[in-house]
C-alpha cells in the first residue's frame, strides 16, 4: 500500500454538525481503487451514532470491504463460491464500481473493550439507514447498500 494514498477524511453533517469518523482509503480495493457514495458515509455515520448511544459509549464501524472491481469479484468467488452455485458472491454485486459506491461490508466493535457487537445487532441498525441489509454471513459482517441512491438501475 501507498503511504496517504486516499487519506481523506470524509466530512459530513449530522444533526446540524460536522462529523468525520471514516476515510476514504477504507473504502478501497486491494488495488487502491476508492470510491463511496456520500449516502453511504451519512448512512454509516447514522449507523454509529445509533450504536455509540445503544452501547452507552465509544463504538468503532469498521469498513471491512467497500468498492470492487470484477477481477476482485472473481477472486472472492474463487475463496467462497457465487450466489447462484451456492456461494455468497453476487455476480452483479452492488459493490462494483459501476454502482458508484454505494455498498459497504462492515462489522463493529465497542471501542473499550474491543468486544464485538452482534451482527443481528449491526443489522438492525443498520436497517434503520440503509436502503438493504443482509447479515446472516458466517463470518459476522454485515453488508448495507443504497441500492435505491446507485448511478445505475438494478
Amino acid at each position: 500500500m501507498v503511504r496517504g494514498r486516499n487519506d481523506v477524511r470524509l466530512l459530513v453533517e449530522l444533526d446540524g454538525e460536522p462529523v468525520s469518523h471514516f476515510r476514504l482509503r477504507e473504502f478501497e480495493n486491494r488495488d487502491g481503487l476508492a470510491m463511496v457514495h456520500e449516502s453511504v458515509v451519512d448512512s454509516l455515520e447514522l449507523v454509529r451514532r445509533d450504536l455509540c448511544a445503544m452501547a452507552g459509549e465509544e463504538v468503532w464501524v469498521i469498513v471491512t470491504d467497500g468498492v470492487r472491481t470484477q477481477r476482485d469479484l472473481e477472486r472472492l468467488a474463487d475463496r467462497i463460491g457465487w450466489v447462484d452455485e451456492g456461494g455468497a458472491v453476487a455476480r452483479n454485486s452492488k459493490h462494483l464500481a459501476k454502482f458508484g459506491g454505494i455498498a459497504v461490508d462492515v462489522t463493529a466493535r465497542i471501542a473499550s473493550s474491543r468486544d464485538r457487537v452482534p451482527q443481528s445487532t449491526l443489522g438492525d441498525v443498520c436497517r434503520r439507514h440503509f436502503d438493504w441489509v443482509k447479515d446472516d454471513y458466517s463470518d459476522g459482517h454485515v453488508h448495507a447498500d443504497n441500492r435505491g441512491r446507485s448511478l445505475v438501475a438494478g
